[in-house]
């Protein structure tokens, strides 16, 4: 007998069916397909179907309702209407009208129903026609073509200007028209950046991370200082400080004398005894960036505020009274960046001094170093500017993020403290970025360029990638904070945006310091704050402010 079949046997004794027994249904898809091809109209199907117990019933054997009930009381299971199956399709012995009973499917997983809809069947009918696909599984009757159908979707885009898409993209969209998601055109200057002043420079287009790309040590304005023999059995211990006064974090060094053969007795770090760390720099200058107590000074405050909001882990805290502490990609990214930032504003503290104090005891007034000992900065500097020249990449990659209008998973409760870490990153940049500037101009009064040196090349290529990296970081903030909303968060932050109270205080202190910030970069009239002034300065202070909390 088939292995299809159903156990007959088992069926009767559990009190039996009043019509001629269903034919059973196959076990798997796969064993129905091989069924189906190996036979055609003319095969006998008579031990797959009852033939003579349903032409013995006929179509007049109807059970009633009351057939059910006596029935299943006496065993049969009656089992009620599904309304997902609603109208229920009669068995080849049944009409429309009652209801049917169905063998208990949970207690033989064996037993599958399967409604019939359409003619009642003849022999030349195959099994597989005898039910339809259950629902929610593919018709396997059906070719495979119309089985991975898919909806078409919506119309392809129609270009209006092809070949001006082709050089917009050829010559990329510019910062606004990329994150106010509006059309760019491939001119100097598109049409809404003709709208900004000095419009020939506000439409950037060009990614930040792809300025500095080549260059690895962009920073290191310099040739590295030389390795000298130096006397080690002379050496002795230096305490290095920013300033001379008396209350300055200092640096202890071990510095060994060496014998240059045109200048003299020279003073070097002594690296075989202890080699320079970049975590003691890092230390040794946010200790005393944390000594300088100038309260109406914009950077002194915004430079109190990133190091609390970091080490004190601010933004972490305000998202998970938001989020309950789910991840979200753009905070972890958020978190990161104000990390590296930190280390990069620690590392140029120590890269623009121009000045570095030295005592032989921690506790004495400092003097400046001086020619003898100009490898100690020149090494202090060099290390410096390679931890620069690395996190300004990690943190450009970053800010190009900026560039999409919105991050996945921010929702209305965690959007504003988000912008608020944004405000601070790019306030940073744009410091570090503007007083770099000033710095190379006065060393270049001092000692004016002369065409063809290296270290003049180097430091014209170094201006030039920094006051487009300026203008560009400047841009960006402008079109994430000029809109009235963000204004709101920025000038009116509300406490659950912070960490605690005394961030949102150490903030407010911040903000408010900002217009006389704007009324210095004003009264300097620096060549390098020209278009600072006309696309930031001059347009915020035009704003009108909101009433503070």
């Amino acid at each position: 007998m088939s292995s299809l079949m159903l156990d007959r046997s088992r069926i009767r004794g559990a009190g039996g069916f009043p019509w001629g027994e269903p034919a059973a249904a196959p076990r798997s898809q796969g064993l129905d397909r091989d069924s189906a091809s190996t036979s055609s109209q003319s095969d006998d199907f008579s031990d797959l179907f009852d033939w003579t117990a349903y032409e013995r019933h006929g179509t007049s054997d109807v059970t009633t309702q009351s057939q059910h009930s006596a029935e299943g009381a006496k065993g049969v299971p009656a089992f009620p209407r599904s309304p997902q199956s609603s109208p229920q399709s009669p068995g080849p012995a049944s009409d429309l009208d009652g209801d049917l009973p169905m063998p208990d499917v949970e207690s033989d997983p064996h037993v599958l129903v399967w409604p019939v809809l359409g003619p009642e069947p003849t022999r030349e009918m195959s099994p597989i026609e005898l039910r339809p696909p259950h629902l929610g599984q593919p018709d396997m009757t059906a070719p495979r073509a119309v089985q991975n159908e898919r909806p078409q979707s919506k119309r392809p885009r129609v270009l209006e200007s092809p070949e001006q898409t082709k050089e917009v993209r050829d010559a990329g969209a510019c910062y606004h028209c990329r994150m106010n998601k509006s059309k760019c055109s491939p001119t100097s200057a598109c049409e809404p950046c003709l709208k900004h002043p000095k419009p020939e420079l506000a439409c950037v287009r060009q990614l930040l991370s792809s300025m500095v790309a080549s260059q690895s040590a962009r920073w290191n304005l310099s040739e590295p200082p030389r390795r000298e023999p130096m006397n080690e059995g002379g050496s002795f211990v230096i305490f290095i400080s920013f300033s001379d006064k008396t209350n300055s974090r200092c640096l202890p060094l071990t510095v060994a004398p060496f014998i240059h053969p045109d200048q003299g007795t020279r003073f070097g770090i002594s690296l075989s005894s202890q080699p320079l760390q970049e975590n003691a720099l890092l230390a040794w200058a946010q200790d005393d960036m944390q000594m300088d107590d100038r309260i109406d000074d914009f950077e002194s405050l915004l430079n109190h505020f990133h190091i609390h909001h970091v080490r004190g882990e601010g933004l972490k805290r305000a998202m998970d009274r938001a989020t309950a502490g789910k991840p979200i990609k753009a905070v972890e990214s958020q978190k990161k960046l104000l990390s590296n930032l930190l280390e990069l504003k620690l590392m140029w503290k120590i890269w623009s001094c121009k000045d570095f104090f030295g005592r032989r005891q921690e506790a004495g007034a400092g003097r400046p170093l001086g020619l003898q000992f100009s490898s100690v900065q020149s090494w202090l500097r060099f290390t410096a500017a390679s931890a620069i020249s690395r996190l300004e990449k990690n943190i450009l990659e970053v800010f190009d993020e900026y560039l999409k209008k919105d991050a996945a998973g921010l929702t209305t409760a965690t959007k504003p403290i988000l912008e608020l870490s944004r405000w601070v990153s790019l306030w940073q940049m744009i410091l570090v970025y503007r007083q770099s500037l000033r710095l190379l101009q006065e060393h270049n009064e001092a000692e004016p360029y002369v065409p063809g040196v290296e270290t003049n090349e180097k430091r014209r290529r170094f201006r030039t990638t920094t006051a487009d990296l300026f203008r560009s970081v400047v841009v960006i903030y402008w079109e994430l904070f000029h809109k009235p909303k963000t204004i709101q968060n920025i000038q009116n932050p509300e406490v659950r945006l912070f960490g605690d109270d005394a961030l949102h205080r150490g903030f407010q202190s911040v903000v408010a310091a900002v217009p006389t910030f704007y009324q210095q970069v004003a009264n300097l009239s620096l060549p390098a704050d020209e278009f600072f002034r006309a696309h930031l300065v001059d347009r915020d202070l035009k704003k009108p402010k909101t009433k503070r909390r």
